[in-house]
């Protein structure tokens, strides 16, 4: 059985001039015409089709090396440009998590709060697990005076993975609900995280102080004072 590229080799191959008209000539020509012409359709459209099925299946790494500049911009503290890079990795790919969760921090500490809730909350929404985001989260709630619902993200950021900064601000919720036995229990944690952190030992000397343990509380401001000095 003759090749695909056999057949259109003969059917596209210059037909001798007789030199004068002749209809089936013509009518020759006028196939060949259409079938290169439909040739070209045909390529066009392959390429075409490549090109959309590379550009959408690369989406989500384009979308998260936006994801990459927009962090790299916070750092020094270009919130609106980190927004701008993570708007476009929304833009590329709408369901990509960590794009809501760093733009919510971005507008959380450029003090545009409502935005940040609710880019926040759209973040969870495609992954609950992100512990970030329930940390962000309640850190925003604490400020616009929800300490439960603050104590709830906290809550669940622990339950997802114990840290540092989990203990510390859910210890400080606790003390703002006047929970000092709780708090104290929280920043003793957040110390066996990370024992290096003078600002938890401090946080730690206040509750103490709350409940009446005037030499605990000493104890800890001179271990806050100690790091303090080690690190300078």
């Amino acid at each position: 059985m003759k090749s695909f590229f056999t057949l259109w080799y003969k059917a596209t191959r210059p037909v001798p001039n007789p030199g004068r008209v002749d209809p089936a000539v013509l009518a020759q020509k006028s196939k060949q015409r259409r079938l290169l012409q439909r040739t070209g359709v045909v390529v066009l459209a392959f390429a075409a089709g490549g090109y959309a099925y590379t550009y959408f299946t690369d989406a989500p790494k384009r979308a998260r090396a936006e994801v990459v500049l927009g962090v790299k911009k916070m750092a020094p503290g270009s919130y609106a440009e980190a927004i701008a890079h993570f708007d476009r990795a929304i833009g590329i790919s709408p369901d990509l998590a960590e794009a809501y969760l760093n733009r919510g921090v971005a507008e959380h500490q450029s003090n545009r709060r409502a935005e940040a809730l609710a880019d926040l909350e759209k973040a969870l929404d495609l992954d609950a697990n992100l512990t970030r985001a329930h940390n962000e989260r309640g850190q925003i709630y604490l400020e616009n005076g929800a300490p439960q619902k603050a104590l709830v993200d906290f809550t669940e950021s622990l339950r997802l993975k114990p840290t540092l900064e989990g203990y510390y601000q859910r210890g400080q919720v606790y003390e703002k609900l006047s929970q000092h036995a709780n708090a104290i229990a929280d920043f003793t944690a957040g110390i066996s995280e990370a024992p290096d952190a003078p600002y938890v030992y401090r946080a730690r000397a206040a509750a103490r102080r709350n409940t009446g343990d005037r030499e605990g509380a000493a104890a800890d401001e001179a271990e806050a004072d100690r790091i303090e000095r080690k690190q300078k």
